[in-house]
């Protein structure tokens, strides 16, 4: 909306209305019948999209029409817009710090960050990230990833085919109405059955399971949606590690295809819609539970070569000395004390690595660790000295 600039005969004076002036002999501006309707008219339109009847002789309808518009959806307890709806993190399968397939068909565990893949009964599984085309329309809103579970042997005997993401604190939504969102598609009609887990921890009171529903996949994207109601954990006991677990449980012994993305999990009776966040935040938030060294695309383990390995040190003493105090401070404080695993960058070893030598050092071992970095110590190799490039990768695990 606009002063009605393209009418020369409105009369405006720098851009805006005037009145007649007698004693100048200046006339006053005209209001085109054009203006003067477009401008009802987009009132009018505000005050019907807010479900109001328009009366000429009520002045503050359009006051009415702004409140009304603005208000959140009369069921959810927040606005759509407000941040930190989803309790899950990762629920794009953006970030996969571990590698973008799992390392083998019979090795399941943590390949998308923070979300566990797990089975049994001697079943062969490919776990990977796909990436969706750009411009695609079967999964709105411009997705970047989802995460697939290709199950290429079925198997015999097995008791659980998951995949899973475990909540810090079982505190998490206990007691309250809760909604949960997805995007699945399957290589044919597959059920999936989606619980919640309250672990109460080591030393707590025992797990309460809730089915949350069972969905019919199919082979098309289809968004899923259920509200469901959260136990309460009034007279329970919490231990160590507690956590809310949401699981995905596909069917057992069977071939089968079947993708996921744009997981959300929130609180009220309301799906809204899955909440973005940059793949920047969404990093810091999965590397308060896994950090590594390693370059990005770079498979974690031994002998990846020294021009990728960005932990250095200067070798202090001469060779065949101890050296020690080699410390490392984390990108993000991780939930707990993790547990750190070394890789040396130029052999087969946990060993540091004395790049100018290409020699492995000796007797490394971690001095200390906590929630904020870690201290490695190491013995020098025979004839190196002081001066010289000292290399080792690393990984931190806090996972729940």
């Amino acid at each position: 909306m606009d002063y009605p600039r393209s009418v020369l005969s409105s009369g405006l004076v720098d851009g805006k209305f005037v009145d007649e002036d007698a004693i100048a002999g200046t006339p006053g501006s005209l209001i085109p019948a054009s203006w003067g309707n477009s401008v009802t008219q987009e009132i009018l339109s505000a005050i019907t999209a807010a479900g109001l009847k328009p009366d000429e002789l009520q002045t503050d309808q359009l006051a009415q029409a702004i409140r009304q518009l603005s208000k959140p959806d009369p069921l959810q307890q927040f606005p759509v817009q407000v941040y930190r709806r989803n309790v899950l993190i990762n629920g794009g399968f953006e970030i996969w710090q571990r590698g973008t397939t799992n390392q083998g068909p019979n090795i399941g565990g943590y390949v998308a960050d923070r979300f566990r893949c797990d089975w049994n009964g001697s079943a062969a599984v490919n776990i990977s990230r796909q990436v969706f085309p750009l411009g695609q329309t079967d999964v709105p809103g411009e997705p970047a990833c989802f995460l697939r579970w290709q199950q290429t042997a079925a198997g015999a005997g097995a008791t659980t085919h998951k995949v899973s993401q475990s909540i810090e604190s079982v505190r998490t939504l206990a007691g309250k109405t809760a909604t949960l969102t997805f995007w699945a598609r399957s290589d044919a009609v597959r059920p999936l059955r989606v619980a919640i887990a309250q672990q109460f921890g080591a030393g707590g009171s025992e797990a309460v399971v809730k089915v949350v529903d069972v969905f019919q996949l199919n082979t098309t994207w289809t968004r899923h949606t259920a509200t469901f109601q959260v136990p309460a954990i009034a007279g329970k006991m919490k231990g160590v590690n507690d956590c809310l677990t949401l699981s995905f449980d596909l069917p057992l012994n069977v071939l089968q295809t079947v993708d996921l993305t744009r997981i959300q999990l929130e609180e009220g009776p309301v799906s809204t819609p899955f909440e973005y966040r940059s793949f920047a935040e969404e990093l810091l938030l999965c590397q308060r539970y896994f950090e590594k060294s390693f370059v990005n695309g770079l498979a974690i383990k031994a002998n990846n070569g020294t021009n990728t390995c960005t932990a250095t040190f200067t070798q202090i003493p001469t060779g065949n000395t101890g050296q020690y105090g080699m410390t490392i401070g984390f990108l993000v404080q991780k939930r707990v004390q993790p547990t750190v695993t070394a890789y040396c960058p130029g052999e087969n070893s946990n060993q540091v690595w004395n790049q100018a030598m290409s020699k492995a050092c000796t007797g490394t071992t971690l001095q200390s660790v906590a929630e904020r970095g870690l201290s490695f110590a190491t013995v020098t190799p025979v004839g190196s000295a002081p001066g010289q490039t000292l290399q080792l990768e690393w990984t931190a695990d806090a996972e729940i």
